[in-house]
């Protein structure tokens, strides 16, 4: 690996999730970006951020666009709008990013507010048993410092929670099938840094420093002699 020229595809990093904040968003804004996603092949939908299990409400869609947007607004705790791309929808749109496809004009009034990525690798005859005991000892570990941590199973696997999510770093752990998925979540100021390097099209740059960011903050709180880690 080089050190002196990390990006997402060298360290195998995906985009999981991007979000903006529009701190002043009117009908004509919403108008504005809710069409230019749409010939960029995204179907918008609208959410109030008030609700616990909010009502989705459609604003733009087409049966032949194969992604979407969300608008979420009315939160109690935050004035403005975000607008998320979960999943395949953020990778879709950060692979229009890494092409330069995207007119930034239409995200004036925007700050990037969320990012996640995450790092799955390929194992081969991946020990469940191993994989779990991992996860206990990177909690052990991490229970020694100040870091909040929870170990929980659902339907999937099991899943370590490292953080405060209102943080502006928060880390999951998920085992899945055949491997571990280490993903990384951004936000606040810290992440606000880099809006303007997306904005000019420094994607090499962007790519850099957020790739910097999850090798050195994930080093800081995983135990690095585990196979998982090395």
């Amino acid at each position: 690996m080089n050190q002196n020229k990390l990006s997402f595809q060298s360290e195998n990093l995906v985009v999981d999730y991007i979000s903006f904040k529009f701190q002043h968003f009117d009908e004509f804004t919403q108008e504005e970006i809710t069409n230019y996603l749409f010939n960029l092949g995204f179907n918008s939908y609208q959410e109030s951020g008030k609700l616990a299990k909010p009502i989705r409400e459609s604003v733009l869609v087409n049966p032949k666009n194969r992604f979407e947007v969300c608008f979420v607004g009315d939160n109690s705790y935050w004035q403005g709008t975000l607008l998320h791309f979960s999943g395949y929808n953020a990778l879709y749109f950060y692979s229009l990013v890494q092409k330069q496809l995207i007119d930034w004009t239409i995200f004036s009034s925007a700050v990037l507010s969320r990012f996640d990525f995450f790092f799955k690798p390929n194992y081969k005859n991946v020990d469940k048993t191993s994989a779990r005991e991992f996860l206990q000892e990177c909690q052990k570990n991490i229970n020694q410092t100040n870091k909040n941590t929870s170990l929980e199973k659902n339907r999937k696997g099991w899943i370590l929670k490292i953080g405060n999510r209102r943080s502006n770093h928060y880390f999951r752990i998920y085992e899945t099938k055949n491997s571990l998925k280490f993903e990384f979540e951004m936000k606040g100021k810290v992440l606000q840094n880099y809006h303007l390097l997306l904005a000019e099209n420094r994607i090499e740059e962007f790519e850099q420093n957020l790739s910097s960011q999850f090798l050195t903050s994930f080093g800081r709180v995983l135990p690095l002699q585990y196979y998982y880690t090395t």
